[in-house]
């Protein structure tokens, strides 16, 4: 009778700790997937020594209908408001305050803006360009996929609403 008592526990033990196990997993999942804040998985970069900072795209090269010139210059506008760490050209690229706002973590870093992956409009009107950005904070740099999203508004001009 003892065995069995001592069996029992013994699983019950260890149903509770794996159970612990599990949850713990969960949460801390859950604690990362909370702290990012870009959809894209950064990337340590491979070559940390030779980063330089700077905008390595010719948006005037990309020849795409849905590419049209607001939307180049508001890019323009971020991407050298960032590399040159310029609070006031970064809110000026953003369609209102608040959405500028909402992206005021995104100074104070070094960027490398390198390459256009892509130029998509969804379904809700929305262009949608997706760039491959190097992101140095302190001495850690990643890669990220970064979209940005601009809409037209009510007066037909567009203007950047979010960077995802």
């Amino acid at each position: 009778m003892k065995k069995i008592a001592k069996s029992i526990a013994g699983s019950l033990i260890i149903g509770i700790l794996a159970g612990c196990s599990e949850n713990s997993n969960v949460n801390l999942k859950q604690d990362i997937t909370n702290h990012e804040v870009q959809a894209s998985a950064p990337q340590p970069s491979s070559d940390q020594s030779t980063f330089k900072a700077g905008i390595f795209i010719d948006l005037n090269d990309i020849k795409d209908a849905n590419f049209n010139e607001e939307i180049k210059n508001s890019l323009n506008i971020l991407m050298g408001a960032l590399v040159n760490k310029n609070e006031e050209e970064f809110k000026s690229a953003f369609a209102t305050n608040q959405s500028a706002d909402a992206h005021n973590f995104m100074l104070g870093k070094d960027y490398s803006f390198d390459k256009i992956n892509s130029i998509e409009q969804d379904s809700a009107g929305r262009t949608i360009v997706s760039l491959e950005v190097k992101v140095k904070d302190s001495s850690d740099i990643r890669e990220h996929n970064l979209s940005f999203y601009f809409v037209k508004d009510d007066q037909g001009e567009w203007g950047l609403r979010t960077i995802d």
